[in-house]
C-alpha cells in the first residue's frame, strides 16, 4: 500500500495543484482557513478517499493560492517534504487533541504544522503506515503519547527518514 501510494504521490500533488483542488481569497494561510474535508476528495499523494479512513488529515497551502488535502499527516508530510519549500504558504493538519480519530467529520480544527507537536507511530491507528498525530500543545502531545506510545517529535524533526517514507525519490 505504501509502494502504491508513493507512485502516485507526486503525480498527485503536481495535478492537485495545477488542477487547483480549492483555491483561498487570503494571502497568509492560517488554520481557520482550512478548506472542509468532502466525501469526494481523493489525497493529493496517493488517490484514496480521504474521508474514508481514520487518523488526522492534512492541508498544502501554496502560494499559488492552491490547496492540496491529504489522506494522512504522514501521507503529506512524506509527500511535500520533497516540494520546493518556497512554494508552500502553510501547512495545515487536523488537531489531534480535538478532532474525531474516525477521520470522518470534515469541519474538525486545524493547526498550523509548523508550530504543531507530534507523536509519531502510536497505536492508535491511520492511513499509510505508522500513525502522525499533531497537537497544539506539548501538554497534549506527552499525554496522548503516555496513552498510546510513540516518539515525541516537533516539525523540524520530521524527515523522509524519520517518518520511514518510501526511499525512491522522483523529481518534481
Amino acid at each position: 500500500m505504501i509502494e502504491s501510494c508513493w507512485k502516485h504521490a507526486l503525480a498527485g500533488v503536481l495535478t492537485a495543484a495545477t488542477l487547483g483542488v480549492a483555491s483561498m481569497a487570503a494571502s497568509t494561510a492560517h488554520a481557520a482557513d482550512a478548506v472542509p474535508y468532502t466525501e469526494a476528495d481523493q489525497c493529493g499523494g496517493c488517490g484514496m478517499w480521504i474521508t474514508k479512513y481514520p487518523g488526522p488529515k492534512g492541508q498544502v497551502h501554496l502560494k499559488s493560492g492552491d490547496v492540496v488535502k491529504f489522506c494522512s499527516t504522514r501521507c503529506m508530510t512524506c509527500n511535500t517534504l520533497l516540494l520546493n519549500q518556497a512554494d508552500v504558504e502553510a501547512w495545515l493538519m487536523q488537531d489531534a487533541e480535538k478532532m474525531d480519530w474516525s477521520g470522518h467529520d470534515a469541519d474538525e480544527p486545524h493547526l498550523n504544522a509548523e508550530a504543531a507537536w507530534f507523536v509519531l507511530g502510536s497505536s492508535k491507528k491511520a492511513t499509510m503506515g505508522p500513525s502522525l498525530a499533531p497537537f497544539a500543545t506539548k501538554e497534549a502531545a506527552e499525554a496522548f503519547q503516555a496513552e498510546f506510545g510513540g516518539k515525541l517529535l516537533r516539525f523540524e524533526d520530521l524527515s523522509r527518514g524519520t517518518l520511514g517514507c518510501p526511499n525512491k525519490r522522483k523529481k518534481l
